[in-house]
């Protein structure tokens, strides 16, 4: 059997299990078109990594460890946005409220852990969402209204993950967990 796959990594927020169902809940109320997160992979992503050999990974859990993430902090899983445009939606997101400021913060200190191990720096602008689905082809969501979700979350840990795609099936595997100061 010939099993084709493709292995690429990322750094995330990982959210609690009560949350990632209450995320759900929130979503399915939407009827959403296209392919549905489930909630086990719902996740903020913190910096896209790609492709890495053994010596890179090594290398970013290194920079990852030595890298101040800062105090663990609040925020909330909110509004309902899409990507690229309304009228075009390819993907179906949740925003993430509160203290978006220091979610840029914590992204642009993996941001520079990630480079340092030699990956460079990200090119698009970070913005703070969940996934929610997935949309092909694209369809037209302006007239879909949402209530906000107001589900509160808090940040205490980015994880190193392996994202694995074999055939249609993707599964992500936690690598290695760096815990955020206790918030005083």
């Amino acid at each position: 059997m010939n099993a084709a796959f493709r292995i690429r990594y990322f750094v995330a927020l990982p959210l609690l299990p009560e949350i990632r169902l209450a995320v759900r809940d929130w979503r399915d109320t939407l009827n959403l078109p296209g392919r549905q997160v489930p909630p086990e992979k719902f996740h903020v992503t913190l910096r896209f990594v790609g492709p890495a050999d053994q010596v890179g990974q090594e290398r970013i859990m290194a920079a990852l460890d030595a890298a101040d993430l800062g105090p663990s902090f609040p925020y909330r899983i909110d509004g309902l946005g899409v990507f690229p445009r309304p009228r075009k939606a390819t993907v179906a997101w949740a925003g993430l409220e509160g203290d978006e400021g220091r979610l840029s913060v914590l992204a642009s200190v993996v941001d520079e852990a990630v480079a340092s191990a030699g990956f460079g720096h990200e090119e698009r602008p970070f913005r703070a969402h969940l996934t929610l689905a997935r949309i092909r082809p694209p369809r037209d969501l302006r007239a879909t209204v949402a209530a906000p979700a107001g589900i509160p979350a808090r940040a205490t840990e980015v994880v190193f993950y392996e994202s694995r795609t074999e055939g249609p099936r993707t599964t992500y595997h936690p690598l290695e967990r760096f815990a955020l100061a206790r918030a005083g």
